[in-house]
C-alpha cells in the first residue's frame, strides 16, 4: 500500500474531501481534527465500506452521496479496511462478555439483545404477582427452581401448561414470603402447631359427608369445575348437575353450596381452635401483624405452610400459567433462537488459543485493578456455553477479601473500567486475527485513548507501535484531543513526518488537510516574539507564569506583566503605568531577561494596549477555515478582556473600586456591574460570557496549554464582536 486517494461528498456532514495519503513516506497518517470536522464522520464512512453499507448524509439526505477510496488505483478491498471506533459505553448495556470475534459476537448480542426484551417484558407482566421489583423477579425464580430462567421454563412447561384454571393468582408472593414472614414460618413453634392444623383439616376434609377429599376432589377442583360450567353456558342450557343425591339447577346454587361447604371446615370449632393458636403466635409479634391480616383473609394457604420450598414453587407456576399464552411465544422464542446461539457458540471455541494470547498481550501492556482471566477454559469443549471474560478482585489478604465476577453478574456491573478492558481485549483479538492473514490492512483509529488515564494511553500508542512494525499494517490516527496528537507525534517518531502530519480545516464548505504542527509552541513563542506582533502578544501569559513559578506573584515583572492581562492604574510605588501607557520596550526587556535574549522591535515604543487591540482586529476579520493558532486565541482573548474591563470600568460610578482588587478581577468587576445596573440583561450576558470564557485562555498554565488547542476560533470571534457592541 502506497497510496490511499480519498474523495467523500456528503457522506455524515462532510460536503466534499479529496486528499492522497501517501503510505510510502510515512506509514502512519496522524490528523488533528477539531470537533465537527471530519474525524468521526470519515471514520464512519470506512466502516460503511468495510461492512458493506451505503454512506449518507443524516442531515440533508437529499444530497447525492459519492464515495470513493482508491488504493494504489485499486478500489480498496473491504476486507483491508479495520476501523477501531472511541468507545461508548452505551454499547455494553446488553451487550455479552463472550469472547468471540466482532462479527460473532454480534450476532450473539443482537440475538440475547430481541430474546433479553422479550424476556423483560414477560417479567413486567407477572411482576405485580410477585410484588417485588421487576428486576428481582428472574433471581427470585432461579433461586426457588435453582435452574437459570429459562432453563425452568424448559423444564416445567408441560406443567405450566397443564393447569387450567391458576389457583392462588389472588395471593401476592411477597406477602407470604418476606423476610419476617419466613422467619416466623420456619419456626420449630409454628412447624409444630401447622402439623396439628393440617390433621385436622385433613380429617375434616376426609369426612364421608363432606364434599371434598383429599387429594382427589378438593375446593380449588370445585372452583375449576364451577368456572368452567359457568363460563360455557352450561346452565343456560337447562342442564343438571347433581351432587351427592342435591340436584344443582344454575350457577349461584353450586357457588352456594361450595362455599357453605369450605365454611364447614375452614370454621369447624377444631379446626378454628388450631388456627387460633396459630393466631396467637401471630398477633404475639407486632411486625407479624400484616401477615395476620393475610393469612386471615386466605385461610386456605395455610396448609401449604407445611412445605415452604413447594409452596413457593406452586405459587411461581401458577402465576406463570396465569400468563400462559405470553410464556409459550417467549419459550417459543428462545427455543427458535438457541440453535443459532449454538453455532455461534461453537465458531467461537475454535478462536479460544488467540483469546489466550490477547489476554496475554493485555496482561504484559496495560495497568488495572483488577485480573483478566478467561471463565470456563477447562471445559469450553465440553459444555454448549461460550467462554467469556472473569474479572478478579483483591482488596485484602483475607479469605474473604477475593472476588470473581462473571458471565451475568459481570454484566450487570460493568463499569467504565471494566468496559474499557473489554473494549481493548475486543481490539488486540482483530488485530491480532488480521494479523495472521498477511494481507494489507488499513487501520482507522478514531480517538482511542479519549478515556483512558496517561499510563494506559501510552501502553495503547506503544502497541500501535508494534503493529506498524508489520509491513502489511497501515494506519490513519485521528484525533481531536490535541494532547493525545502531540503524544502520537512524539511516540511514533520516524514514523511520522511532514508527509504524515496533518490538521484539517473546513474551508468553504469543505475538509481541507494542511501540514500539522512541525514544532512545540514554546520554541515557536521563544524564537519569534521579536518578529511576529501576535506571538509578542501570546508571550505575555506564558512569560507570566514563568515568572510565578520561578520567582513568585510579588515580582515587579509579573506585576507588569499582569498590568496587561487587567485594566490596571498606575503603580508608582512599583514603578509600573497604567495598563494603556505600558509600552513594547517595557514588555520586551523583560521577555528578553526571561528567555536570556538580545532581541530588538521596531515599534518598541507603541504602546501594547494598542497593539493588542490592532490585532485582535485583524483576527476578528480573518476568513473562516484558517488554520488554528494557539497564539490568535490568546491575543483576541486578551483583547476581549480588555475591551470589556474597559467598558465597565468607565461606566460603573466609582472608577477607582478596582484598583485593589488581586484575584478573579474581572468577575469581581462583572459582578459589580450587574449590582449597578441590573436592568441591562443584555450587556450582562455578553459581559458574563467574557468572564467564562476568556480566563482559561489568558490564565495559561504554561506547562499544561494543549488544551487550548481543543477550543475553536469561532466563538471568541463572535464574543469580540459582541463586546464591541456594549454601550
Amino acid at each position: 500500500m502506497t497510496e490511499l486517494e480519498i474523495h467523500l461528498e456528503n457522506c455524515y456532514g462532510i460536503r466534499r474531501f479529496k486528499h492522497k495519503f501517501n503510505f510510502g513516506q510515512s506509514k502512519t497518517q496522524l490528523v488533528y481534527a477539531p470537533n465537527g470536522v471530519m474525524k468521526s464522520s470519515l471514520a464512519l464512512t470506512l466502516e460503511d465500506i468495510a461492512e458493506g453499507r451505503v454512506s449518507k448524509d443524516r442531515i440533508f439526505s437529499h444530497r447525492v452521496n459519492h464515495r470513493e477510496v482508491k488504493v494504489d488505483g485499486t478500489d480498496i478491498d473491504k476486507d483491508e479496511i479495520f476501523v477501531i471506533q472511541r468507545m461508548k459505553s452505551a454499547e455494553f448495556k446488553e451487550a455479552s462478555t463472550i469472547l468471540a470475534n466482532e462479527k460473532l459476537k454480534n450476532e450473539y448480542d443482537s440475538i440475547n439483545l430481541k430474546l433479553n426484551e422479550s424476556k423483560n417484558e414477560f417479567l413486567k407482566q407477572i411482576q405485580p404477582l410477585f410484588g417485588i421489583k421487576t428486576n428481582q423477579v428472574e433471581s427470585e425464580i432461579t433461586s426457588v427452581f435453582k435452574q437459570d430462567i429459562f432453563k425452568m421454563f424448559e423444564t416445567y412447561d408441560t406443567e405450566i401448561n397443564d393447569i387450567k384454571e391458576p389457583i392462588y393468582s389472588n395471593i401476592q408472593y411477597s406477602e407470604v414470603f418476606n423476610d419476617k414472614s419466613i422467619k416466623f414460618l420456619e419456626s420449630k413453634d409454628f412447624k409444630s402447631k401447622i402439623k396439628e392444623y393440617i390433621k385436622v383439616y385433613d380429617s375434616l376434609v376426609n369426612e364421608n359427608n363432606s364434599l371434598f377429599m383429599k387429594g382427589t376432589f378438593n375446593h380449588y377442583n370445585a372452583d375449576t369445575v364451577t368456572k368452567s360450567l359457568k363460563d360455557n353456558n352450561f346452565f343456560s342450557a337447562n342442564h343438571k348437575v347433581k351432587i351427592k343425591e342435591q340436584e344443582i339447577t344454575n350457577a349461584k346454587e353450586l357457588e352456594d353450596l361450595i362455599f357453605s361447604e369450605k365454611e364447614k371446615v375452614l370454621k369447624d370449632p377444631e379446626l378454628a381452635n388450631k388456627f387460633n393458636e396459630i393466631d396467637k403466635s401471630l398477633n404475639s409479634n407486632a411486625e407479624l401483624r400484616k401477615f395476620r391480616s393475610y393469612i386471615e383473609e386466605n385461610q386456605e394457604i395455610i396448609k401449604e405452610f407445611a412445605d415452604l420450598s413447594n409452596f413457593k414453587k406452586k405459587l411461581i407456576l401458577n402465576y406463570l400459567a396465569k400468563f400462559k399464552s405470553e410464556f409459550n411465544v417467549l419459550l417459543k422464542l428462545h427455543k427458535d433462537t438457541s440453535e443459532q446461539r449454538n453455532k455461534i457458540i461453537l465458531e467461537a471455541k475454535k478462536e479460544q488459543e488467540d483469546w489466550k494470547k490477547v489476554i496475554d498481550i493485555f496482561k504484559r501492556r496495560f495497568t488495572i485493578p483488577f485480573e483478566v482471566h478467561i471463565k470456563n477454559q477447562e471445559d469450553v469443549i465440553l459444555n454448549s456455553e461460550p467462554a467469556s471474560l472473569l474479572f478478579k478482585y483483591t482488596d485484602g489478604n483475607g479469605p474473604d477479601d477475593t472476588k470473581l465476577l462473571g458471565g451475568a453478574e459481570l454484566q450487570e456491573s460493568l463499569s467504565t473500567g471494566e468496559q474499557r478492558v473489554f473494549y481493548l481485549l475486543n481490539i488486540i483479538f482483530q488485530i491480532e486475527t488480521r494479523r495472521k492473514l498477511n494481507k494489507n490492512q488499513l487501520v482507522i483509529v478514531d480517538d482511542i485513548a479519549d478515556s483512558f488515564d496517561y499510563k494506559n494511553k501510552y501502553a495503547i500508542i506503544e502497541y500501535l507501535k508494534d503493529v506498524l512494525d508489520d509491513p502489511h499494517f497501515f494506519m490513519i490516527v485521528l484525533t481531536h484531543n490535541f494532547d493525545f496528537y502531540k503524544t502520537i507525534k512524539s511516540r511514533l517518531g520516524a514514523k511520522i513526518n511532514h508527509q504524515g502530519n496533518w490538521t484539517s480545516i473546513r474551508k468553504a464548505g469543505e475538509i481541507e488537510l494542511t501540514i500539522g504542527e512541525k514544532r512545540d509552541v514554546f520554541p515557536n513563542l521563544r524564537s519569534n516574539y521579536d518578529s511576529c506582533d501576535f506571538t509578542f502578544i501570546a508571550c505575555i501569559p506564558f512569560v507570566r507564569n514563568l515568572i510565578e513559578f520561578t520567582i513568585g506573584d510579588e515580582n515587579n515583572q509579573y506585576l507588569l506583566l499582569t498590568s496587561l492581562l487587567h485594566m490596571k492604574p498606575e503603580r508608582a510605588d512599583k514603578g509600573i503605568d497604567k495598563t494603556e501607557d505600558l509600552t513594547i520596550q517595557s514588555v520586551l526587556d523583560i521577555f528578553n531577561s526571561t528567555f536570556q535574549q538580545t532581541k530588538t522591535k521596531a515599534n518598541s515604543a507603541d504602546k501594547v494596549y494598542d497593539l493588542i487591540l490592532v490585532k485582535a482586529e485583524e483576527i476578528s476579520n480573518l476568513a473562516d477555515g484558517n488554520p488554528l493558532d494557539i497564539k490568535y486565541k490568546i491575543c483576541i482573548s486578551i483583547g476581549i478582556r480588555l475591551l470589556a474591563e474597559k467598558f465597565m470600568i468607565t461606566k460603573i460610578t466609582d472608577p477607582n473600586f478596582h484598583n485593589h482588587i488581586l484575584k478573579k478581577v474581572t468577575g469581581q468587576v462583572v459582578e459589580k456591574y450587574r449590582t449597578e445596573f441590573p436592568t441591562e440583561t443584555d450587556n450582562i450576558a455578553i459581559l458574563d460570557r467574557v468572564n467564562l470564557m476568556t480566563a482559561e485562555n489568558i490564565h495559561i498554565n504554561s506547562f499544561m496549554y494543549e488544551p487550548l488547542m481543543d477550543l475553536t476560533d469561532d466563538h471568541l470571534k463572535t464574543l469580540y464582536n459582541d463586546v464591541k457592541t456594549l454601550a
